[in-house]
């Protein structure tokens, strides 16, 4: 029986080919051939990133709305809603890259690792390496005294630092007999002082020097810090964003690819790719010899740390909504793919539910919520919305599904945080001209997550939108325009953007920041009423994640996606995944500490509670349904309409 015909497809311009068999998704065509192509969307044709030309031959493409007519015609495709059907010649159209503004934790800025303690408390106070090296001398064999090797090691182990039992992997076994004669029965141990294990045996003359790696693994970005176990310091710091981007910006897409024919194994390997990227420049930077890296500590959601690990991720979207595993097992680095530090430990931080994963339980330690009296709130906001509220006595979470809006994600003009990215915009009130702020002053390439929120505010606050997020068409605006059966306001003019193309904001993607917001507020309101209380008893809001703090409190009030509450309560903590990772791996108790939140949180399912559904519609109104829900936006309102009128 004959093979199947299959279509040859040549991508330009960098001259890469691929064979596939008839009606092959052209975008998955691309992936396999280990090419980049932007698809927020996971490649289900609603973010319109996966542009490409067809030079040569012809596809069966649906048409869409992110393409015109005229560039259809012109071989214009969504990579994801084209299917191969002869051979082809494609244009992947050349993205400059620019560069990433990553929020790397409070902790390297020199603000506060957690609420009243400083980085040089943090130091002298709270570091108890639960990783250290000492010396020891083994008794030599003998004729009257021929016990092994292994059990000498150990009994002098054993003695010095007077443990029941030590656990001596066999990769050291190995090491013992060649390194106990060559250094003359005088070794340098390193253990790890949780479970007892030897991580290495050395010559007493190497310096003692340890070191260890934080590693936050974020749905969006990458963050590492190379630490010195002894003294707490930071010695270097590097980032990235995290590459399984192509094959879907949220983690539900990701899951879905995960399902698909060696899926997981891909997303496995570009993170870990990524990952030994990370440690390698680490090392170059800080000429830290790479066997004195001992422990590799790593803090992300429940999706990206079953990914990381490569175990299935299927039934953490499937109802009854489970994880494989909340804590991953210790194991060596090089077990698991890791490059470069052959000593090292690899450890997790322990998450809560499918939803609500080790990051959040970083986020509880580096606030120190979990130890305080005060009620708080912990809000991450990236492509989920994670939620905890509660004290030193009791904490509760959920999870909402902002999806990527935030991050620019399902937003024709949305961008992630680079340079360039508008963080800020303000509207004249008389000409209805937008002025806007961006990221490193550079010229302006589109809209961020702090920015989509600041434009919400401002469009409503200055009479541009409607209460439901529509445009209000008559009143004289010269930037609203018709295009393509949609309407759109014009933020930057062509003239002045960094792309030559004009950045503006549709009703499309107001809906979906609208969307987004109601999630949010929902889930804040939900979780609060779950134990009687309301928004105005919190005394801290604890904000982190992809937003950073480039969000304006004030819209992100008036939008209805924050409490409106005292806006002295409110607290930016940046990226609280690296501050837990790091606060966990120099101290010994203080994982513990996050062992036994993250088992204290009682997780809420929203997606099946009829209360969340409720606040969720009555969220999709600026900035609420009910106004009395925000009494300060609804003066503001006011005051503005009276200003109008005189």
């Amino acid at each position: 029986m004959s093979s199947p015909k299959k279509y040859h497809i040549k991508f330009l311009p960098s001259g890469k080919q691929i064979e596939v068999p008839k009606n092959h998704n052209l975008r998955q065509a691309i992936l396999d051939c280990g090419l980049e192509i932007e698809s927020s969307c996971g490649g289900v044709g609603t973010c319109g990133r996966c542009v490409v030309q067809v030079k040569k031959g012809k596809v069966d493409a649906k048409e869409t709305r992110f393409l015109s007519p005229k560039e259809f015609s012109k071989g214009f495709v969504l990579s994801c809603l084209a299917r191969v059907i002869e051979d082809i010649e494609v244009t992947i159209p050349e993205q400059k890259k620019v560069k990433a503004i990553i929020e790397k934790g409070k902790l390297v800025e020199g603000s506060h690792v957690y609420a009243g303690i400083s980085k040089q408390e943090f130091e002298h106070e709270s570091i108890e390496p639960w990783i250290k090296k000492f010396d020891v001398e083994v008794e030599q064999p003998s004729l009257s005294y021929g016990t092994s090797d292994l059990f000498r090691f150990k009994k002098a182990v054993k003695d010095k630092l007077q443990l029941q039992d030590v656990t001596v992997p066999i990769e050291v076994i190995k090491k013992l007999p060649t390194e106990l004669r060559q250094h003359h029965w005088k070794l340098t141990v390193t253990i790890e002082t949780e479970k007892n294990v030897i991580i290495d045996i050395c010559d007493q003359a190497r310096p003692n020097d340890l070191y260890g790696l934080a590693l936050d693994i974020g749905t969006t970005t990458l963050v590492m810090y190379l630490v010195d176990l002894d003294t707490g310091n930071i010695l270097g710091s590097e980032s990235e964003y995290n590459p399984q981007i192509r094959f879907g910006e949220d983690i539900i897409n990701r899951i879905v690819y995960a399902n698909s024919q060696a899926g997981l194994k891909k997303l496995k390997e570009v993170v870990t790719d990524s990952v030994n990227n990370l440690i390698w420049r680490l090392i170059l930077a800080t000429q830290v010899e790479p066997e004195d890296i001992v422990a590799l500590m790593v803090s992300g959601n429940s999706t990206m740390m079953h990914l990381f690990y490569e175990v299935c991720p299927k039934y953490i979207r499937e109802e009854p909504y489970v994880t494989v595993a909340n804590r991953f097992s210790d194991c060596r680095a090089t077990d698991i793919g890791i490059k470069h530090i052959k000593n090292a430990y690899t450890y997790s931080t322990q998450g809560v539910a499918s939803y609500l994963g080790g990051d959040i339980t970083s986020g509880i330690l580096a606030t120190g919520m979990n130890q305080q009296e005060e009620l708080a709130l912990f809000i991450d906001l990236g492509t989920n919305g994670e939620l905890v509220v509660g004290n030193c006595e009791w904490m509760m979470g959920c999870s909402c599904s902002a999806g990527p809006a935030f991050e620019g994600g399902g937003v024709k003009c949305g961008i992630r945080a680079v340079d360039g990215a508008i963080e800020k915009t303000y509207i004249d009130q008389e000409t209805y001209q937008c002025q806007a702020g961006t990221i490193g002053g550079a010229k302006p390439r589109g809209l961020c997550g702090s920015g989509l929120i600041d434009i919400i505010g401002e469009m409503y606050l200055k009479g541009i939108i409607d209460r439901k997020g529509k445009f209000h068409k008559d009143i004289g605006n010269k930037y609203l325009h018709k295009e393509d059966g949609d309407y759109r306001y014009t933020i930057i003019g062509a003239e002045h953007s960094a792309t030559g193309k004009e950045i503006y904001i549709s009703e499309v993607d107001i809906d979906n920041l609208m969307r987004a917001k109601a999630a949010v507020y929902a889930g804040i309101k939900t979780l609060l009423e779950e134990v009687d209380l309301s928004v105005y008893d919190l005394e801290k809001v604890y904000i982190a994640g992809g937003l950073g703090k480039n969000v304006n409190i004030g819209n992100a009030v008036v939008i209805g996606m924050l409490p409106d509450i005292n806006i002295n309560r409110y607290y930016f903590m940046g990226n609280t995944s690296i501050t837990g990772a790091y606060i966990n791996l120099l101290s010994a108790s203080k994982y513990a500490q996050s062992v036994a939140a993250a088992d204290a949180v009682t997780y809420i399912e929203l997606s099946v509670n009829m209360k969340f559904m409720d606040r969720y519609v009555a969220g999709l109104f600026l900035p609420y349904t009910d106004l009395k829900d925000f009494p300060t936006v609804e003066e503001l309102l006011l005051s503005i309409n009276d200003k109008k009128q005189t």
